[in-house]
């Protein structure tokens, strides 16, 4: 009797510190990685409130850009937002070893320096610098609130008509 394979689905959790070296590379945690990965597996950096960089799948990503694609060209704020996450946001893909660089734009804006942790937070992965760990609290930043709203808007959407868990 054949056994049928079972697709693990993408989990982030854990603590994972690491070293950033002389190239500005990290690695990617294991447990974050799956054994379909290749070559062509994507994850979306974001920059995101309290000097964080969240780590996204292609897939969450396809669903944010299609959120987004509904501001109108003529909203300032909304795509002044779209600018702003846009010119610092960065697509990756892993080395055998599972490392990727890390873009100075979004280097500088979690203020990572040699030294980096990789935090789970279920859906999504989290890059902080060491000392920012703990943050979690930071003056609203508009062009993530505005994102955010979007998102969730789709989210709600996109499950309605859906049993809730």
């Amino acid at each position: 009797m054949e056994q049928a394979s079972v697709i693990r689905k993408r989990f982030f959790s854990g603590t994972h510190p690491v070293a950033v070296d002389g190239q500005r590379r990290l690695a990617m945690p294991k447990s974050w990685r799956l054994s379909t990965d290749d070559e062509n597996t994507q994850f979306f950096l974001i920059p995101g409130r309290n000097h964080r960089i969240f780590v996204i799948t292609e897939d969450r990503a396809s669903r944010l850009f299609e959120s987004a694609e509904k501001i109108s060209v003529l909203d300032g704020d909304g795509m002044g937002a779209c600018e702003d996450i846009a010119s610092k946001l960065q697509i990756v893909t892993l080395d055998k070893q599972g490392r990727f660089a890390l873009d100075p734009a979004l280097a500088a804006h979690a203020e990572i320096g040699s030294k980096a942790v990789f935090l789970g937070a279920i859906f999504c992965g989290t890059i902080v610098a060491p000392e920012h760990r703990q943050e979690l609290t930071n003056p609203s930043d508009m062009s993530l609130d505005l994102l955010q709203r979007i998102e969730e808007r789709a989210n709600a959407q996109s499950n309605s008509g859906k049993m809730p868990i």
